[in-house]
């Protein structure tokens, strides 16, 4: 078969959304029967790095103490927990600061570390997979159009401004340019990064926080930004496979993100994942991933009588 016809398609599965006032007993019953359904946890570089903290590290810091209490929470044996994001997270960063053997032992250390956390989950991604991983990916994107991306995002940050407050009546006029400039170098106009750029417009602060936007251009890490974006896209992937694997009786029922940036948490909630497309090709992997997106929830502070103006920005043909 040539390598053109190989294709899989993901699908999520049907779900039940119930809204109820519960009792802390009761709370306590769901919360807990939630806890015993086998979940496959991905985590990000940040929550693998507070698996190596000492006791008195996070005596100071309530934050990571909090994960990591989290972590030991979800640590049974009906678990398991991906190195898969961080890895990506490493692998996909392009400016190279570490060589390839520092890099690997980083890996190593990193996956050594998050085995002696864990007592009763497992790690599921073996030392050969992530080497080879490492070896087949480094310092080269794993999106093609990584330089676009990165220079959208400082075309934001840099001509846009739009780590400033923008006016109710430029609103609507910076939209426009935000479209404008997708359009120009090929980004597709529902791509997370021109949603959340729309996002940032319209007040939602957990898209400012990810953004991270600097008044000093020198100083806005577009590479970070990215990174932090595409793992919403990337996790969406991943949890239509695994979930649709574990409904044929082939692994985890359920997947989850656990990361310590709360700008990134609460912007996941906004896509929900419908289906994933692969294509293999000669040079590569074509993936389509659809998502349904809570357009309103995204835009906080959009007035209802421009609303339907950025959908009609969205949806030109």
């Amino acid at each position: 078969m040539d390598s053109e016809d190989k294709s899989q398609e993901f699908v999520a599965g049907k779900t039940i959304t119930l809204t109820m006032n519960l009792s802390s007993e009761q709370q306590k019953f769901f919360r807990e029967w939630s806890l015993s359904v086998p979940t496959l946890y991905m985590l990000d570089i940040c929550v693998v790095s507070t698996t190596k903290l000492t006791s008195a590290s996070l005596e100071k810091n309530p934050r990571k103490s909090k994960i990591v209490s989290y972590l030991r929470e979800l640590d049974r044996p009906t678990n398991g927990f991906s190195y898969l994001f961080a890895l990506m997270e490493k692998v996909s960063d392009t400016r190279g600061i570490d060589s390839d053997e520092e890099l690997k032992k980083k890996i190593l250390s990193d996956l050594s570390c998050l085995r002696s956390f864990f007592k009763e989950a497992r790690i599921v991604e073996s030392d050969d997979f992530v080497i080879g991983f490492l070896n087949k990916l480094r310092g080269n994107p794993i999106e093609t159009k990584r330089a676009d991306y990165l220079d959208f995002l400082r075309y934001l940050n840099d001509e846009l401004k739009l780590g400033d407050p923008v006016t109710l009546k430029k609103r609507l006029f910076k939209a426009g340019k935000i479209i404008e400039k997708a359009e120009s170098i090929a980004i597709y106009r529902h791509h997370l990064v021109v949603i959340i750029g729309l996002a940032c417009l319209y007040g939602n602060l957990a898209a400012k926080k990810l953004m991270k936007f600097k008044a000093n251009p020198q100083n806005f890490d577009a590479e970070n930004v990215l990174a932090d974006i595409m793992l919403i896209s990337r996790f969406a992937d991943i949890k239509l496979q695994i979930e649709h694997n574990g409904r044929i009786g082939k692994g985890y029922p359920r997947s989850d993100f656990i990361t310590d940036d709360n700008g990134l948490l609460e912007l996941i909630k906004c896509f929900k994942p419908t289906v994933v497309k692969h294509k293999d090709k000669n040079d590569g992997r074509e993936t389509e991933l659809t998502m349904d997106v809570s357009l309103k929830d995204i835009l906080t502070e959009i007035q209802p009588e421009e609303y339907s103006s950025i959908f009609g920005l969205l949806n030109q043909t």
